[in-house]
This record gives C-alpha cells, sequence and structure tokens, in this order.
C-alpha cells in the first residue's frame, strides 16, 4: 500500500501512467460514439482544448460499458497490469463530495450519506489546488481505484456554498466517527481496505483506573468553616465532572446513567456561578 510513502498525491510515474490510460480510455470512446470525428489520432486528442476534452471525458463516465468493451479489445496492447488498472475503474463513483480537510496522506471527502474517502492527488497535492480557507468545498467529482489508493480523474467541478458553524461541524463530526470506526475508505481493494481498516483501528487507553483514583482523591475537597464561597461548588463541579467521565468511560452506552450525570453536572455549574454572581 502506497500510504506512508506518497504525500497526498500519486509519484510523478504512476500520475503519468494514469492520464496515459486515461486519454487512451477516452479516445476509445470517442471513437466508439463518435465525437469529435476531424481528430484521428490520441495525440491530436490529447492536444484539445480543455472544454473539448472535458466532452470526452464526460462520456467515459455515462457510458462506462464501454470501459469493459475497451478492456475487452484492448485496442492499445497494454500489457495485463495496465489493462487492469482501466478495468478497475468500472467501480468509479461520481457523485457529490464535501472535501472537509486536507490532511499529509489525504484529502478526506464525505460524500451526502457521510461515507468518508481519504482521496490522492494526481500531479498535485490537493492542497496546492485548494486553499485552506475555502474549506469545506463542495465539490462534483469522480473517485478511481488506482492500484492500492483512491484518486480523482483530474476534474473538481466546485460549487459557490457557504457554509454555516453547524454544517461544518456536522461534517466534522462525520469524519471523526469515521475516523474512530475506521471506517475512512482509503482503498476500493477490499483486502487493502480491511489493511487500512485494522491500521485505523488502535486500541482505546483504559482511563478508569485513573478516573477512580481521582474521584477517592476528590472525595478529602471539602469547603472549610470561614472558606471563600466558591470553594464548596466548586468542588461539587470537579466532582459531578468525575463522575460523568468515569460513566462515559465504563459505560458508554447507558444514554439514561449518561443523562443523570450530564445533569448532575449542570446543576453543579449552575451553584457555581450563583457563587461566583454573589462574590462579585
Amino acid at each position: 500500500m502506497v500510504y506512508g510513502v506518497c504525500f497526498m498525491k500519486l509519484s510523478e510515474q504512476d500520475a503519468n501512467l494514469f492520464f496515459d490510460l486515461m486519454w487512451s480510455l477516452q479516445f476509445y470512446v470517442k471513437k466508439r460514439l463518435d465525437l469529435f470525428p476531424d481528430i484521428k489520432t490520441l495525440k491530436q486528442y490529447r492536444e484539445l482544448d480543455g472544454k473539448l476534452r472535458m466532452e470526452g471525458r464526460n462520456a467515459v463516465w455515462d457510458n462506462p460499458q464501454l470501459i469493459a468493451e475497451y478492456v475487452k479489445e484492448n485496442p492499445d496492447n497494454l500489457p495485463q497490469e495496465q489493462l487492469e488498472i482501466v478495468n478497475s475503474w468500472q467501480g468509479f463513483v461520481r457523485d457529490k463530495f464535501f472535501i472537509e480537510r486536507l490532511l499529509k496522506k489525504y484529502a478526506v471527502f464525505i460524500k451526502e450519506n457521510d461515507t468518508v474517502y481519504g482521496v490522492l492527488g494526481l500531479y498535485d497535492e490537493l492542497d496546492e489546488i485548494i486553499h485552506k480557507s475555502r474549506l469545506p468545498l463542495f465539490v462534483q467529482a469522480v473517485l478511481l481505484p488506482f492500484r492500492d489508493v483512491i484518486v480523482y480523474d483530474g476534474v473538481l467541478s466546485s460549487y459557490p456554498v457557504m457554509f454555516g458553524g453547524g454544517y461544518k461541524a456536522n461534517l466534522k463530526d462525520a469524519y471523526m466517527e469515521a475516523k474512530r470506526d475506521g471506517a475512512i475508505i482509503l482503498s476500493f481493494n477490499q483486502d487493502t481496505q480491511q489493511e487500512a481498516q485494522a491500521a485505523m483501528q488502535k486500541p482505546l487507553k483504559d482511563w478508569q483506573p485513573l478516573l477512580s483514583n481521582l474521584i477517592e482523591e476528590a472525595k478529602a475537597l471539602r469547603a472549610q468553616p470561614g472558606s471563600p464561597p466558591t470553594w464548596g461548588p466548586s468542588f461539587s463541579l470537579i466532582k459531578a465532572s468525575l463522575a460523568l467521565a468515569e460513566t462515559a468511560v465504563a459505560n458508554p452506552d447507558d444514554i439514561r446513567s449518561l443523562w443523570k450525570s450530564l445533569e448532575r453536572l449542570d446543576r453543579a455549574i449552575q451553584k457555581m456561578e450563583n457563587a461566583v454572581h454573589r462574590s462579585s
């Protein structure tokens, strides 16, 4: 697997290969659909202006059955390894995504159903194309397998959408949940993805012994006669916070107990606020 070696993009050699294969496939689809009849050679096609080549690009994803026919015919006499790369493109994902963040190893693409992908750039790292101030960025894109990683097909069509704090928080939560669960899709290859998931899922630290010790020590916290009025409420706040943390660690799925601990903490916060107001 390439992760840990690359930095958010393919090597130059792999990027060259990607575009060689992509343009060969697009040229084949162009001929099958009789697009741009004046363009007779692959060299001419590669030299087309971007707008016309975009039409050829869209024709591939609009007619995915032609990918299988290209592989079957192998008109360019590709070696088996390269033919398998093109064949894998039948598993492309064409959709709208939110680019939520740019990491060292990949960019985080999130579908509207909260599926999270780790995507590499081609010749350029995505943080060279997209400034972080534009994130999250809403785009139309085609994601493709390339050997053991996921790339996009070279085109990102962005939408001029501004996101409020709530929406940004939801996207962050989707990413963090996928990261915690080892659910970020880093490869369309099942075996490689399973390896990536195993690497992402690190065992959780056992905080229970430390919390138990802190709770035991916190029992000694008591306001004394003549102590400032904020001592008692602040000590209660510490104890309530530790009780909530212990519940969250020991019984994270016990929602009823979590709510009861949270309500106790809310009462402690209110008492602390009252004490501060009286002291001011």
